[in-house]
């Protein structure tokens, strides 16, 4: 229980202080028109930096990954949201953010909705909600309503599952206010 609580407390006191960098920007996206910079936020992939993240309700991490031509072929993990349950990444710092984030996901319950929220700087912004086909598909992009900052930042992203389970893959955020 102790241990629950301070991993609560942590979520939302990420300092860019105590983040790692954000990795090479990359277009993870172009083969679906967007050739925007992004980057993967930490752990995003799935594969081995998944201890950071917070998990509740069910959450965890299953055999399955999502269509990303920048993965290599030796991917195979990716996130599992039941309905109730929730997913909060770990932080990365960032140069500058408006909080657009962007991700691929999936579902088998038509209607569920993923709720995706940008932690940053103590606070806590709505970035959207959306619905999901049964099969792999990239998010579409969602603009948080976090002021835009600039210099280090440490950002996080939350997933919350409502009417059904997903699963996601390839986090993404814009870190450079490119839009």
């Amino acid at each position: 229980l102790c241990a629950a609580a301070w991993a609560a407390a942590a979520v939302g006191t990420a300092t860019a202080a105590t983040c790692p960098p954000p990795p090479t920007a990359v277009h993870p996206f172009m083969p679906w028109s967007d050739g925007n910079d992004y980057v993967l936020t930490t752990g995003g992939g799935f594969e081995s930096s998944t201890s950071g993240w917070s998990l509740r309700g069910g959450s965890g991490f299953v055999s399955d990954n999502a269509p990303n031509a920048l993965d290599p072929a030796s991917d195979s993990h990716a996130l599992s949201i039941p309905a109730g349950g929730s997913a909060t990444s770990p932080c990365t710092t960032a140069p500058q953010i408006v909080g657009i984030v962007r991700f691929f996901a999936k579902t088998a319950t038509p209607g569920a909705q993923l709720k995706v929220e940008v932690l940053v700087k103590g606070g806590t912004y709505d970035a959207g909600t959306i619905t999901a086909g049964s099969s792999w598909s990239p998010s579409p992009m969602l603009s948080s309503n976090a002021p835009a900052y600039k210099g280090a930042v440490a950002y996080q992203v939350r997933f919350t599952a409502s009417g059904g389970a997903f699963t996601v893959d390839d986090v993404y955020f814009d870190p450079y206010s490119s839009k």
